[in-house]
């Protein structure tokens, strides 16, 4: 569980109206949740009457026969019931082991983790089971309510999003997923008036459903989205409509049904265009194949996909700039380098190595200002380390992930990748990370104006230090972050002798190369804090020191620094194989 709130877990589609593409719009959204941004997902088919989300999946008829699901673990609770048996039914416990792993290669996503629970087990007895049991009495008799929460507990525990498949129309069941255990809800329409107005009355209901249909939790947050919009025929007909049902939409959000931040264009912020050629099998549209990334539906699923994981992930608080290094900026060759590098590691079954690329990969995006896909690729990268026990690696993703993000401004998220970061780099003695992790939050605390917790985090340095071993690798490094630490929580005096001590330390080496590496930084971080002037100034160099400066930094940037497609590079990064599994 990496990303998401407690309180923003289970999320359901819904549509008023059939036949308006939202079984494929969970899917598609469920698998690209998974594949680019590595998170843990359970879809749960709740369409009892007319299941079919596995077949998005390429879950066969005989695993859809034999394994059991929604209706399965609500009929053994009833029963339980009815023999007035002291303890909740096995399938209490079972439920998890119901969950269908999507692993094959053609439909299973390359990072995160994707779990289908059927609607039931789907056999020759599934109708008659369906039609014997009824949500009325199951509620009215039977603890139904608590059936419901105990089932949402056991989900949201195991993932970082659970996605929910409602039945069409004005139901019981439509009530259970839209009110009772969603945190939010996506209401899908089609661009017909009929559509659309059933779609405003479940918003409206969802909107003022008393609290204890809600489980005490907060209201369901709401997403419009049209869909089947045509994109050539009858286009003029869909502006027509969509220039109409704005005003509605309009109205809808004067009165909260929806939020302006969740639909910036409008009514059509979240438009589904129809795609004929998609509408004659259950598909998801992932890469490769016949699927183009710039076709219209991919794009609007990717965009919708962005949106929920937004919030997923929590609103953000803007922040003072700069807080965070200025990036230099890279070179597209370096860039497409890295993606012809990845995708080679990826094609030899080298994991580690395809993590390590995409770490750099990130660096690169970012330092372009393209910093939304350096922020996907590192994610995809924590992903891989974690799931091959790369923990060293892991630890400092998550610290890099979590400046990305401050740099961006989206503080909350940044935090929680900082304090994840921080626990990891501890349980695995990982000192820098732990120092660098611990820099960032003091910053974070200060410009927040909480200068008590942020010297509290700062005399955690303390205590790393003591357990640094003289000459161990990264003690220059950790002392760098101890410098970073002080001034970015208005420390001058001691940054300023910190970073004479480590200048010093560097010139002891002996090593040019190191020198020139700390000289650097410190220029830089004189450049980043204007008002700054007693970080130490880089001392001239004679024109014979130069010349072996250059020959030896030449030197081991070329041995040191070539990977593996044969290109040099001109900077390192701070992800390198530790003991970690690579396969």
């Amino acid at each position: 569980m990496i990303f998401t709130e407690p309180n923003r877990r289970v999320l359901t589609f819904y549509s008023y109206k059939g036949g308006v593409g939202r079984t494929m719009a969970l899917a598609n959204v469920a698998y690209r949740l998974a594949n680019t941004h590595g998170l843990s997902v359970i879809a749960v088919d709740w369409d009892l009457e007319a299941p079919g989300l596995h077949r998005f999946f390429g879950v066969s008829p005989d695993v859809a026969g034999s394994t059991s699901g929604i209706l399965d673990y609500f009929v053994a609770w009833r029963d339980a019931v009815a023999r007035n048996a002291p303890e909740p039914p096995p399938e209490v416990e079972r439920v998890l082991d119901w969950l269908i792993p999507i692993t094959d290669e053609k439909h299973a996503p390359r990072f995160g983790s994707l779990r289908v629970l059927l609607a039931g087990r789907l056999d020759k007895t599934y109708g008659d089971r369906l039609a014997g049991f009824h949500w009325q009495d199951f509620y009215s008799r039977t603890e139904g309510s608590a059936a419901v929460e105990t089932l949402r507990e056991k989900l949201v525990e195991n993932a970082d999003v659970v996605l929910i498949d409602s039945r069409t129309g004005l139901t019981d069941i439509g009530g259970i997923c839209t009110i009772q255990l969603p945190d939010g809800v996506v209401l899908l329409t089609a661009p017909n008036h009929q559509s659309f107005e059933g779609t405003e009355r479940v918003a409206r209901a969802i909107d003022g459903a008393p609290e204890k249909e809600r489980a005490g939790r907060e209201k369901p947050r709401v997403w419009l989205a049209v869909s089947r919009v045509p994109l050539v025929e009858e286009s003029y007909l869909a502006d027509e409509w969509f220039g109409h049902h704005n005003q509605l939409f309009e109205k809808g959000v004067q009165e909260g049904l929806w939020f302006r931040e969740d639909h910036p264009d409008g009514i059509r912020t979240h438009a589904l265009p129809h795609r004929a050629r998609w509408g004659f099998e259950e598909k998801v549209l992932r890469e490769g194949g016949m699927v183009d990334s710039k076709d219209p539906l991919v794009l609007a699923y990717e965009q919708l996909t962005g949106t929920l994981l937004r919030w997923l992930r929590k609103w953000s608080i803007p922040i003072p700039q700069p807080l965070a290094d200025a990036s230099t900026l890279s070179r597209p060759e370096d860039i497409a380098a890295l993606q012809e590098e990845a995708a080679a590691a990826e094609q030899r079954g080298d994991t580690i190595g395809l993590a390590i690329t995409l770490y750099k990969l990130a660096e690169e995006l970012h330092s372009a200002q393209r910093h939304e896909e350096g922020i996907r690729k590192i994610e995809q990268a924590i992903g891989i380390f974690l799931s091959r026990g790369a923990y060293p690696e892991h630890a400092r993703a998550l610290h890099r992930l979590g400046d990305m993000l401050l740099s961006t401004g989206r503080v909350d998220e940044s935090e929680e990748a900082l304090r994840k970061s921080l626990t990891v780099a501890r349980q695995v003695d990982e000192k820098v990370t732990e120092a660098g992790a611990l820099t960032s939050l003091a910053a974070i605390r200060f410009h927040q104006g909480n200068e008590r917790e942020a010297a509290d985090l700062i005399r955690q340095m303390d205590t790393i230090e003591k357990r640094l071993i003289p000459g161990e690798p990264g003690v220059l490094e950790f002392f760098i972050y101890n410098i970073f630490a002080f001034y970015r929580t208005g420390r001058k005096e001691q940054a300023a002798e910190l970073s004479r001590r480590i200048m010093s330390a560097a010139r002891a080496t002996g090593r040019p190369e190191l020198e020139a590496f700390i000289e650097k930084l410190l220029t830089r971080l004189g450049n980043a804090l204007p008002g700054v002037s007693d970080v130490p100034v880089p001392r001239p160099r004679t024109d014979e020191q130069e010349s072996d400066h250059s020959q030896n930094t030449a030197s081991d940037q070329a041995t040191s620094t070539r990977h593996r497609t044969g290109r040099k590079r001109t900077s390192s990064s701070p992800i390198k194989r530790s003991g970690g599994r690579s396969r």
